[in-house]
């Protein structure tokens, strides 16, 4: 990593990989905050226009298992309905077949990924123009969202363990990504994927995924040390309401008192919710609080 940085990247380019990855990790305890400031960073660093995140849950070896799209920035609604389907094309199959049917060079891909145990390549790296805008993958997927080149890199993160993967694009006409851009993001990767689970939240984790706008409003609020009266008339709420709304938030962190709720945010370290069953984010139900 050392010799590719100081090849291909500027002192200004390594700075502002390291505040990237600050404010990131200031938005620790929300995993759709901070995938989407990921993204849109290095959207930003690579003058790009799209960015994805996915991750991958009971895969096996050389085999996929659930893939679930867990960010994505730069498209419209219409389009970005269309990004869990497009992925979901090679859940539950070996890596050969969706490489030789739909995605090809990812063979390629995954065999550097399990020799190296990371990867990050431009997309002509891993396929040749003709065979990439022959595919499925393109005809019926990427030229639907304006995504033509892209690089694209895969981590193992640890807690809960599995790979994730990270994948920055831009539109038909666009200069295509050299070798400045792979060195930013593996950069970035290299220094994100060890803090997920570790210093990043998931929804695995006590977080605020789950919370209504109402609630992470008051959540914002008693952090910042205001009473319930306080909340109460801030948000021109009755004490009553704004008690019970604390209630949910201690039953939603697994604490029993503003004590042991901000020790968890001065900590700043997720810890894992106490159940046993986990649903991957794009495929849950509306269960989050109606208020």
């Amino acid at each position: 990593m050392v010799t590719m940085v100081s090849m291909e990247l500027s002192l200004d380019d390594v700075s502002a990989v390291i505040r990237l990855v600050r404010e990131v990790c200031d938005r620790w305890d929300d995993p759709s905050a901070w995938r989407e400031h990921l993204l849109r960073g290095a959207c930003a660093l690579m003058n790009a226009n799209v960015g994805m995140m996915l991750t991958e849950h009971h895969g096996k070896m050389y085999h996929f298992g659930n893939l679930s799209v867990t960010s994505v920035v730069g498209l419209p609604e219409p389009q970005r309905l269309l990004v869990q389907p497009g992925i979901q094309q090679m859940e539950d199959r070996d890596y050969q077949d969706v490489s030789e049917n739909y995605l090809p060079g990812l063979s390629r891909l995954y065999e550097d990924f399990v020799r190296q145990k990371w990867v990050t390549v431009r997309r002509e790296e891993m396929v040749d123009d003709q065979t990439y805008y022959a595919a499925p993958h393109y005809q019926d997927f990427r030229k639907q969202l304006d995504c033509d080149d892209y690089v694209v890199s895969i981590r193992m993160v640890d807690l809960p363990r599995r790979p994730e993967g990270i994948s920055i694009d831009r539109p038909h006409g666009a200069e295509r990504f050299g070798r400045r851009e792979v060195a930013l993001l593996k950069l970035l990767h290299d220094e994100i994927a060890p803090l997920v689970g570790v210093r990043l939240a998931t929804e695995e984790h006590l977080c605020r995924d789950g919370l209504s706008r109402r609630l992470r409003q008051t959540l914002g609020l008693l952090l910042e040390g205001k009473s319930e009266k306080e909340v109460a008339r801030e948000m021109d709420l009755s004490i009553k309401t704004v008690h019970e709304y604390v209630g949910m938030i201690y039953n939603h962190f697994q604490v029993s008192s503003r004590a042991e709720l901000m020790a968890y945010f001065i900590r700043r370290t997720p810890m894992l919710r106490e159940r046993t069953e986990y649903s991957p984010p794009s495929r849950r139900g509306a269960e989050k609080f109606r208020i």
